[in-house]
């Protein structure tokens, strides 16, 4: 995560979210307390406790029948007493039963909290219903008084209590079999509750100590995350004070990077604009200065070119040595003559009236201007053009001076190594027309690429280094740029921009 809100927000978030973690932590650990409370208390206890009364009530009953039934004198006081404690034993039981559906309604039990339990009781209640006709055939003839004195039913009666006395005692391992468990549930359960209790107790402390541990964290890491800030403070100082070669290391947060590099950005469109405006003022001087030395010289050329022309009239015919030599003057002077023009144009350069011109076609027709020159010189002249109608804003007229000046150029460093070839190529690149002179001449040093465009600068015999300088002027009027890559020994590319429409 790059940006600086998006990492002070995440700080802020992480120690939001620890905290409702640790909330939602201890309310959850809290809930299951209150749950094993409301389980042991609604649940366990009060199973546990009927289970106590039903265990009592079927030892009553056993008890009943196995030592004190056959001791009763009166039939009817003997099946009044089997029913009463039948009616005990069957109301525990149905009781533990309520209890047992009573607590699985509770939204703090799970459906198999009591597994185990259910089927015990289930097993009791058949039990239970399984013993219910050997009661109907006990009580038709009760076994009471001496054996010696028993009729046949009584007999046979006595039979069926030997069953019943072995199914209660049955009964009575089931019964106290659920006690024996109920009541270990409402040990274990109690002992996972102080368990629980410890352990939410340490747990809390924990958890407070980690969210501040935490929070002291994210502190600092917010600090050490603000920092590069002083850094762009310190860089906005420099760059106030005119220190606009100063540069910031573009790293840290995304938006402190993005600041870095738009300081660093405005301190080279500063530098550079300082710069242009140097150069602007030197081009300014030298244009007075050419103006200038051309008024000065153009009239003295004038002069000498005339006065020449008029010796050679007065010549005799066979002075050909002083004919010749005058011709030599001649040649000189409109050399000369040339040169001043070229300085008067670069000084008196006009503002580009533009217009939408078709980049194409303005290249065509300057290839078929130059391309009879440049073969004479053993130069290949062709051209790669643009597939669509690439239209610019331009001054038809300056920008055909810039492209012969570059052709020219071309031809000239082609004719350096004998022979060669010059492609003049078009394309668009998004808002811009493009036109690229390439040639497979010598090359020029990297050393000279930055002094290039200056003026008077030239590595041409004889050059006088104003037709670059006037190219870029020309082209920086229109909006638009000039840039050059050169490789030595294999060729330079001018690569011209002005806008396209």
């Amino acid at each position: 995560m790059r940006t600086l809100s998006a990492r002070i927000l995440l700080g802020f978030a992480t120690l939001t979210l620890t905290f409702a973690a640790i909330t939602a932590t201890l309310v959850y650990n809290t809930k299951q307390i209150e749950d094993q409370f409301t389980l042991i208390g609604k649940g366990y206890m009060q199973l546990a406790l009927a289970s106590k009364d039903l265990a009592r009530r079927q030892d009553d009953l056993r008890n009943y029948l196995d030592e004190r039934l056959l001791d009763e004198s009166n039939a009817q006081v003997a099946a009044l007493a089997l029913r009463n404690s039948r009616a005990n034993r069957d109301r525990a039981l149905a009781t533990l039963r309520k209890i047992l559906d009573t607590v699985e309604t509770l939204v703090e039990v799970k459906p198999d909290q009591f597994i185990y339990t259910k089927p015990k009781i289930a097993a009791l209640e058949a039990g239970v219903a399984a013993v219910q006709p050997l009661y109907a055939q006990l009580t038709t003839s009760l076994p009471t008084g001496k054996p010696e004195q028993w009729d046949i039913a009584q007999k046979k009666a006595f039979e069926t209590l030997q069953k019943l006395r072995s199914e209660e005692r049955k009964l009575m391992q089931k019964t106290n079999g659920l006690s024996e468990q109920l009541d270990k549930n409402v040990s274990d359960t109690t002992h996972t509750l102080e368990q629980n209790e410890k352990t939410l107790r340490l747990r809390t402390i924990y958890l407070g100590l980690a969210a501040v541990l935490l929070g002291l964290l994210i502190t600092i890491w917010v600090v050490i995350t603000l920092r590069p800030l002083s850094r762009l403070r310190e860089a906005a100082r420099r760059i106030a004070s005119g220190d606009y070669a100063s540069r910031i290391p573009e790293r840290g947060p995304a938006e402190v990077a993005d600041l870095a590099r738009e300081f660093n950005s405005m301190g080279r469109a500063v530098e550079e604009r300082e710069r242009e405006v140097v150069r602007a003022e030197r081009l300014a001087a030298v244009g007075k200065m050419a103006a200038m030395i051309t008024h000065e010289v153009r009239n003295p050329l004038s002069s000498i070119g005339l006065n020449t022309e008029l010796l050679e009239d007065e010549l005799a015919p066979d002075a050909d040595e002083a004919r010749a030599l005058c011709r030599a003057i001649t040649h000189e002077v409109d050399r000369l003559t040339a040169i001043t023009e070229e300085y008067l144009a670069f000084a008196r350069l006009p503002k580009p009236k533009l217009a939408q011109e078709p980049i194409n076609a303005m290249v065509t027709a300057l290839a078929a201007f130059v391309r009879e020159d440049l073969a004479a010189r053993q130069v290949v002249l062709t051209t790669e053009l643009c597939t669509e109608d690439l239209i610019g804003t331009c001054d038809a007229g300056q920008i055909r001076q810039c492209l012969i000046n570059l052709v020219r150029n071309a031809a000239d460093a082609v004719a350096v190594k004998g022979k060669g070839w010059v492609v003049l190529r078009t394309r668009r690149d998004g808002d811009r027309a493009v036109i690229e002179v390439e040639d497979s001449g010598v090359g020029i040093p990297s050393e000279v690429l930055p002094r290039l465009f200056d003026p008077f600068f030239s590595t041409k015999d004889g050059g006088n280094g104003l037709g670059l300088a006037l190219t870029q002027q020309i082209v920086r009027d229109h909006g638009g740029d000039v840039e050059v890559s050169s490789t030595v020994g294999r060729g330079t590319t001018f690569t011209v921009r002005v806008p396209a429409a």
